[in-house]
């Protein structure tokens, strides 16, 4: 299963993925560029900016940096003021409820995935367990319309996988999104296996799935895309983001799951809001294709 088509101005390449028994073969997708790792810079930081969304815990900082509450040392300078914030309550749309599961099984050998995750097969970067990941069915490939969803975690009995893909059922393709758009997955054979199903969509009463906040670790993760100082992914988040608006100019959504805005972004203060309605700002990176630690995250959920 996969997406076909391409990205503009992006120096990814397309992946082609294979069907589980009972699904058909599909395109790849295009990528959103090649992920570099950033440096991370431990230090004090007293004067840090706070995550926004939930309440701060008490405290100034200590000595050394860290907080008297028991605040995480910072991480680049913009951890919350005064400690870690309280976990908040969070909740998912109504017209996500999925319906009676079916599903199939691909590999991602490319560096590149419709929500512009990058990696290769069995290693995603940024989600919360590299193997465990999934597409989800879509309009087409010019029309991924459950785009929202990047980033979402979903649960198959104890097994944790992450959006990071569409399943496009335009035409003729993957006829198993297609035949069950509201219900259906294509999940990683790592990620089946682990969570015990079947990839076959005709093996009936399998195990469902529900939408769950992503247990990542470490902070929100920002990446301008390559060859486009005025795109920017979003990833390692708790809950996907809903919007995004940095100096000023509120993004869109594009086919392939990057945040586009009308002017370059590059080092520009963004506020993100998820689908909780919960805010945190951050600061774009400045180099395409690196990923940057924001060095924040949303409070956990309630």
């Amino acid at each position: 299963m996969g997406r076909t088509g391409g990205t503009p101005a992006d120096t990814g390449s397309s992946r082609d993925g294979s069907a589980g028994a009972g699904g058909s073969a599909g395109g790849g997708s295009s990528a959103g560029g090649d992920g570099g790792t950033s440096a991370r810079t431990g230090g004090a930081t007293g004067t840090g900016r706070g995550g926004t969304g939930g309440s701060s815990a008490a405290g100034g900082s200590g000595a050394g940096g860290r907080t008297d509450s028991g605040g995480a040392i910072g991480t680049g300078g913009a951890t919350a003021t005064g400690g870690s914030t309280s976990p908040t309550p969070c909740s998912f749309p109504s017209n996500w409820a999925p319906a009676s599961p079916t599903y199939t099984t691909y590999s991602l050998p490319n560096p590149a995935t419709a929500c512009g995750y990058t990696g290769s097969n069995n290693n995603i970067t940024n989600i919360a367990v590299a193997a465990n990941y999934a597409a989800i069915p879509g309009n087409s490939s010019s029309d991924f319309n459950t785009s929202n969803r990047c980033g979402a975690c979903v649960q198959i009995n104890s097994t944790i996988i992450t959006i990071v893909d569409e399943c496009p059922y335009d035409g003729s393709n993957n006829p198993p999104c297609k035949a069950n758009p509201n219900g259906h997955l294509d999940l990683s054979t790592a990620a089946a296996s682990a969570a015990g199903v079947k990839g076959d969509p005709a093996v009936k009463n399998q195990a469902s799935w529900k939408f769950v906040p992503c247990p990542v670790k470490g902070n929100v993760v920002v990446r301008l895309k390559n060859g486009n100082n005025n795109e920017m992914y979003i990833e390692n988040e708790i809950l996907p983001i809903q919007s995004v608006t940095c100096a000023g100019q509120t993004g869109s959504r594009t086919s392939y799951g990057a945040w586009h805005f009308g002017a370059d972004i590059p080092g520009a203060s963004c506020d993100l809001t998820d689908i909780a309605g919960r805010k945190l700002t951050v600061t774009a990176g400045t180099s395409q294709g690196q990923n940057v630690d924001t060095g924040t995250q949303f409070p956990k959920c309630q």
